[in-house]
């Protein structure tokens, strides 16, 4: 009886691979790498719908494979795909039952590392890879560089040796689609290693011109390559002639030989393909050996060669022969060099690694992808560039360095992938705040100038968009702040003259749009600036910064027309474009109480007093008028304008008391009104086949022309999901937080979208605000001016990472006791709140001692210590009661 076949929703997008601000490419979870967004083209490159149509031409799909061969004794060789295809892939696999594509593949994405298991029980290995990227927080100029690691490691599982060979073949992207390539491609060979650099000799300043490497290297093993041939090739086709009909492919010698046949020339040798008959004939037979020489250095022309001559020795020792050789040779490449639609289809290239596998022995091949494509243009014609070309010449120079320095590099990577996911809280949350990292890479640009920002959408909208940064950037500061911190500078120098910021960077880094109307991203902007201060204790950045903070005060200051310390003048338009307020709105008012929190924090460290008075007074006012205004006895009104409400409970309705008690900075609305509100949300706006949406009205509510049936309204956001969700967790509401972001997690899992969340298009930034939910669980608050930490979870017992400026690790907490380990960089503090029982008997660093007082305080217990404490790479502080 035939199995049963099981259909699943397949994920639509794998992990991006390359690095900060260079393009990316997708490993998938059947394997195949997809999306080659490296060459300045299509949705990375535009916002513009038409250019986002020119990708580069013929490169999504079959761009990259590996394939795996075992063989044992005397044994048929056993060749399998280490993918599966979607299509019909390059080789007629069912004419030849020996292709076979590997059984199951299974996948595991935990940024910035995919791991694949190929499982196979007729095999007789196991083998599973890790596709990396070199992504290592702290570290921007390491984590910009251009490429990506593909580590293989094979495990013989038998009781006898084992030939293993691993191959990969790239189709060649330098000039795709163009006429007059130029292509050129190098090869370096050392003992264990081997580079293969394709690249062109036009100076053509084109998107797709530039370089790409790839290599291969494993400890004590073999070596062997085609360094170029015929796209063709690297499929399978029909060669008819005099001499027989046969089936040509770089497969079939892989196959028998478990190498490639060392073969290859550097560019496409022009010369022999333009020659005629007549020019052939009158060659002496000298010229004719030449020709015969230089052809036979292509694999393509020697695998059939060989056959023949395995059959009949002597038919190339006459002229004869070798000349209606030459001639099916020259008229199969021209067939060859150009494709269906008349473009040019030489240049790919594959390598392989061999090696043999004893009882039990294990080995690790490791394939290394770089490039460089200098030639970034904007949509406005402006050169744009890449950042890496300040570190790099060529891809060749990437790989190098990406092959010297890889131990260290992976050993990063993969700590921090480790530390990322230590922890014992909902697996959601650790799938929300480690997933939705991989926009970063996916979305970012970084200028040879030094620019960076993100996309807001993958080729939609624009580039750092105030009110996106302000809920998804808690990731970027905490992990590269310096990227943070400049493109908060970049933005900075857009604001008018009023005070009003700018809503997002298009279509470059040198002009914005027209969206100042916004009047939610004053005070975002304000609440960014703190926030990046408070994590990095930078104060010259806030100097530089002040008087755009206290324009933006000030221009807000201007939308309160009746003195009651609330905005109500031009509050219509804000994130949710498409869902116009009035009056006083709850969403607005809450962002502006939260940014006079932050206003007075940073006033107090720059010694603004005149300042502080002034927003102090403020505050006082308009926290009064919030209450006494908004609140309608269950939870805060829309908006109120004169004598109209609206009654739409909202579930962003105190938005800016959720970032100000992320900051730290304390609540500006009565813990008994957040506890209601908040519950308000999850009663009217939550259910678990519709998930969180971003309004709804209750029963008895009238609704207003404004809302009802407001698109934004009912839709999910899910960058507003997780923001809530970490709100929840602020205030102590964890099962709530869990049924939700649980809801997100299950449905962008069963949507095959786990790494691209859509709202305004698709990796949408905002959907980065799910950092916001380990800041939240783990309970940690960040004063690097005050050298202040504070682990403040709403759960007694948990193990969980901590990310901050300069370094990173985990800690775990339980009623009386308390450890802190610091696994890369440093983290330094002479304040540490916490959540435990007040019955500490002493402090330890690395096993010593440390001198330290106690204050019970509302928040917690403040130890406070006699000298500054220092945590370096490995080294843990310990709280214990005993």
């Amino acid at each position: 009886m035939m199995e049963t076949i099981i259909d699943r929703k397949v994920q639509q997008n794998g992990m991006a691979l390359g690095g900060i601000g260079t393009g990316s490419v997708e490993i998938n979870q059947n394997g195949t790498l997809t999306d080659w967004h490296i060459f300045n083209l299509g949705n990375w490159a535009s916002a513009d719908k038409e250019k986002q149509l020119k990708c580069l031409y013929d490169y999504e799909k079959d761009v990259m494979q590996f394939y795996l061969r075992t063989r044992q004794g005397e044994d048929l060789p056993k060749i399998r795909k280490l993918s599966h295809d979607a299509g019909e892939g390059e080789f007629r696999s069912v004419m030849y039952s020996w292709h076979k594509e590997v059984k199951e593949i299974h996948y595991d994405a935990s940024f910035p590392v995919s791991k694949l298991e190929y499982v196979d029980d007729s095999l007789p290995v196991k083998i599973h890879s890790e596709f990396s990227s070199p992504f290592v927080p702290l570290d921007s100029r390491l984590s910009g560089t251009p490429g990506f690691f593909v580590s293989f490691f094979v495990e013989n599982i038998t009781n006898r040796d084992v030939e293993v060979s691993l191959l990969s073949k790239l189709k060649n992207p330098v000039n795709r689609g163009l006429i007059n390539r130029r292509l050129r491609n190098v090869l370096k060979k050392s003992d264990d290693r081997i580079t293969l650099l394709m690249k062109s000799d036009s100076l053509e300043s084109h998107p797709q011109n530039g370089s790409i490497c790839f290599s291969v290297s494993g400890e004590k093993t073999r070596t062997s390559f085609i360094k170029s041939d015929f796209s063709r090739f690297f499929a399978n086709y029909v060669l008819h002639s005099n001499f027989g009909t046969t089936e040509e492919s770089y497969l079939f010698d892989f196959r028998n030989k478990g190498v490639l046949p060392d073969l290859g020339v550097e560019k496409l040798p022009e010369y022999i393909l333009n020659l005629s008959d007549k020019e052939l004939e009158l060659f002496s037979d000298l010229q004719v050996d030449e020709v015969m020489d230089q052809l036979l250095e292509i694999a393509s022309v020697r695998h059939p060669y060989q056959r023949i001559l395995e059959i009949d020795k002597d038919l190339f020792s006459q002229r004869k022969g070798k000349i209606e050789f030459i001639r099916l040779i020259l008229n199969n490449m021209k067939e060859m060099l150009m494709d269906e639609e008349g473009k040019e289809a030489w240049g790919d290239a594959a390598l392989c690694s061999d090696f043999t596998l004893g009882p039990g022995e294990r080995k690790k091949v490791q394939f290394i992808v770089s490039w460089y494509f200098p030639y970034h243009w904007s949509d406005a014609g402006r050169f744009v560039g890449h950042m890496y070309t300040n570190w790099f010449k060529d891809a060749l120079d990437v790989n190098d360095f990406m092959h010297s320095y890889s131990q260290e590099i992976l050993s990063k990577v993969r700590l921090f992938s480790y530390v990322l996911g230590h922890s014992d809280t909902d697996a959601s949350f650790i799938n929300s705040w480690t997933l939705q990292l991989n926009t970063l890479i996916k979305c970012s640009w970084w200028s040879k100038q030094g620019d960076f920002a993100l996309w807001e959408g993958y080729g939609s909208c624009g580039f750092h968009t105030m009110d996106i940064t302000y809920q998804g950037s808690f990731g970027i500061v905490a992990l590269f702040p310096d990227l943070q911190l400049r493109q908060m500078e970049m933005g900075a120098k857009f604001q008018q003259e009023d005070g009003r910021v700018h809503h997002f960077f298009t279509p470059d880094f040198q002009s914005v749009d027209d969206g100042f109307d916004r009047v939610d991203m004053n005070p975002q902007f304000v609440l960014l600036i703190c926030r990046d201060y408070l994590w990095t204790g930078d104060i010259r950045y806030l100097k530089k910064m002040w008087s755009y903070v206290v324009k933006a005060m000030e221009s807000m200051e201007k939308l309160d027309s009746n003195n009651d310390g609330l905005p109500d003048k031009e509050t219509k338009k804000n994130t949710y474009d498409a869902w116009s307020f009035r009056g006083t709105a709850s969403y607005i008012s809450s962002l502006w109480l939260a940014a006079l929190l932050a206003a007075l924090r940073m006033a107090d460290d720059l010694g603004e007093h005149q300042l502080k008075l002034k927003w102090q007074a403020l505050l006082k006012n308009g926290k009064e008028s919030f209450k006494t205004k908004m609140w309608n006895s269950e939870y805060f009104s829309l908006w109120v304008d004169d004598g109209l409400r609206d009654e739409c409970c909202m579930t962003d309705q105190i938005d800016g008391q959720w970032y100000a008690q992320l900051l730290g900075l304390g609540n500006f609305i009565h813990e008994q009104f957040i506890q209601d509100a908040l519950k308000a949300v999850v009663r009217y706006n939550y259910h678990l086949e519709t998930g969180l949406i971003n309004a709804t009205y209750p029963e008895y509510a009238k609704p207003t022309i404004y809302t009802y049936r407001n698109v934004q309204a009912e839709s999910n956001w899910s960058g507003i999901e997780f923001a809530f969700s970490s709100a929840l967790l602020e205030n102590g509401m964890v099962e709530e937080a869990k049924e939700i972001v649980g809801n997100v997690d299950k449905r962008y899992f069963n949507a095959g979208r786990i790494f691209n969340h859509e709202e305004c298009g698709n990796h949408y930034y905002r959907a980065m605000s799910s950092w916001s939910l380990l800041l939240s669980v783990t309970g940690f608050k960040l004063d690097a001016p005050r050298h202040t930490i504070k682990f403040l979870p709403p759960v007694e017992n948990i193990t969980g990472p901590w990310f901050l400026p300069s370094g990173f690790g985990y800690f775990q907490k339980h009623a009386n006791t308390f450890e802190m380990v610091c696994k890369y960089g440093q983290v330094s503090f002479s304040k540490l709140v916490l959540k435990i029982k007040n019955d500490i008997r002493r402090v330890l660093v690395n096993d010593k001692m440390v001198k330290f007082k106690v204050i019970e305080e509302l928040d917690g217990l403040v130890i406070i210590f006699n000298k500054n404490i220092v945590l370096e790479q490995e080294m843990a502080l310990k709280i214990q009661n005993q």
